[in-house]
């Protein structure tokens, strides 16, 4: 069970980490109902499948590979400046065996904007490309996108990673 500033309740927003057909996803979302360890989520799934598959060709040793054996919200940053696949989710899961952690609402916003705002992508873009002007091309668009931003910590964060990526 979950003690302390961990302890789930409806209402709370979460973090989830599971294994979903070998692959694993995050679900971030609010908690609309939650009996014993079954908790009903509503939010976004991700599934980071640009660094399952850098981390599986050997490129992502490190940080990379430690990211994906334990994700968490400070950390699941780089599994977000790749491609990842993502959608709605609104299921019933159990929080125990499915790793669900508290987080904040500020987090979950920040979060969940990289998902609605299409960063992952933006982010692959520029670190993927595949010649000096392609990459140059993918960093104006980031740089449009992040200017046009109007949620602070949203636009804050991204700045932030993308100095920490050499981007900025």
């Amino acid at each position: 069970m979950l003690f302390g500033k961990n302890k789930l309740k409806d209402g709370d927003y979460a973090f989830v980490t599971q294994d979903y057909s070998g692959k694993i996803r995050l679900i971030i979302g609010r908690i609309v109902s939650l009996s014993n360890s079954v908790a009903r989520i509503k939010g976004s799934y991700i599934i980071p499948i640009g660094l399952m598959e850098k981390v599986s060709a050997g490129r992502g040793e490190g940080k990379p590979k430690e990211v994906l054996k334990n994700p968490d919200p400070n950390n699941c940053i780089f599994m977000l400046i790749d491609n990842v696949e993502t959608g709605i989710f609104d299921e019933d899961l159990d929080i125990i065996t499915s790793k669900a952690k508290w987080i904040n609402e500020e987090r979950f916003h920040i979060l969940d904007g990289w998902i609605k705002e299409n960063l992952p992508e933006l982010f692959a873009n520029v670190l993927r490309a595949t010649s000096n002007e392609g990459r140059v091309q993918a960093r104006a668009i980031l740089l449009e996108k992040m200017n046009s931003l109007y949620e602070r910590d949203l636009k804050e964060h991204m700045y932030a990673v993308a100095r920490s990526t050499n981007i900025l």
